[in-house]
């Protein structure tokens, strides 16, 4: 069982970059295995390649390494390069700002070995680690960030999102379900809600997930897994939080309803009465209870996106008027 890594990037922040470029460099090989890692630069401003030659000069990575270009903006298509230029059995998704603990592709080999069906896995210990100077506040919100803790192995094949199912942060899938994945994206099933440089939409690791689960897979989050997320401070302010909770939450309804079709006449539908009752009911607690603006703007961005993104998946409504909130808070 041979593993791909693959990290996509573009215009990294440097420090973030050169930690995660180290700590995968410095991860241990599994014996037996052959291990591959290939990093693509997804149409930077300034190539990749020339911050790796300035960050690791003379520098010989203990496995293959290779750079690769995919021109086309977009999570999806810099994956799907990754995915044809690498062989592995598993494929190992970091980010560039992802710092993996040194045994993480030894356990992760172990993991696929001892649990032939499981399909996807991802960290259960995830901590969050700013970079630069942040607001103290922040201390509170890594949640937002995909921290979690967990010391039990949890998996399961249940097609709904469970809280333990693993986020893209580290996630590992086998070969077989990303290609799987990649047919129903060509074919139009999915229609690949991913992040671009323009868009914090979020739903793509979300359909790997189900796609292994429609295969009949596992998903499992494995405390033996486990990294650091860096996150600079351009990426810690208001609006961008406010953009990241809408894009996660306004593209769930329908990644989901192109997993399972039939739920999609099920799924919520919300009237201009009901949204507004939502949209007091989190005034009061966040404001006049708590007195809490910054809780009331992120979870009002929240909750506008799952409300927006229902709507959408259920084919109406999306032209209320409340809705006009999104354009004047500038969620998206």
């Amino acid at each position: 069982m041979d593993i791909s890594i693959i990290l996509c990037t573009y215009n990294p922040d440097p420090e973030s970059f050169y930690r995660s470029l180290k700590a995968i460099f410095s991860l241990a090989v599994p014996s037996s295995k052959k291990v591959e890692f290939v990093l693509v630069d997804n149409n930077s401003t300034e190539p990749v390649s020339k911050l790796v030659d300035k960050q690791f000069p003379d520098f010989t990575p203990p496995f293959s390494f290779r750079i690769v270009s995919e021109t086309t903006p977009g999570l999806l298509h810099a994956r799907k390069k990754g995915h044809t230029e690498s062989t592995g059995d598993i494929i190992v998704f970091f980010d560039d700002d992802n710092e993996p603990d040194g045994a993480y592709l030894q356990e992760v080999c172990k993991l696929y070995d001892q649990f032939p069906n499981i399909g996807v896995a991802g960290p259960a210990n995830i901590s969050v680690e700013y970079i630069g100077e942040v607001e103290p506040w922040l201390a509170y919100y890594k949640g937002y960030f995909q921290e979690r803790k967990n010391e039990q192995l949890l998996y399961a094949s249940y097609p709904h999102w469970l809280g333990f199912y693993p986020p893209g942060t580290g996630q590992t899938v086998r070969r077989s379900i990303y290609s799987a994945y990649l047919e129903k994206v060509k074919n139009g099933t999915y229609s690949a809600i991913g992040r671009t440089k323009n868009s914090m939409t979020s739903a793509e690791d979300v359909q790997l997930v189900f796609c292994a689960i429609l295969m009949e897979y596992a998903v499992a989050s494995v405390p033996t897994l486990s990294l650091n997320h860096l996150i600079a401070s351009r990426k810690t302010g208001i609006p961008y939080l406010k953009r990241l909770l809408f894009g996660m939450s306004s593209s769930y309804p329908e990644a989901y309803a192109e997993c399972f079709p039939h739920t999609r006449r099920v799924l919520p539908y919300y009237t201009n009465w009901q949204i507004f009752t939502i949209i007091l009911i989190t005034f009061y607690q966040k404001i006049l209870l708590k007195r809490s603006p910054k809780a009331f703007n992120f979870q009002l961005a929240e909750l506008l996106g799952k409300i927006y993104g229902s709507n959408q998946a259920r084919g109406g409504n999306t032209d209320s008027f409340w809705f006009s909130l999104i354009t004047l808070l500038k969620l998206k």
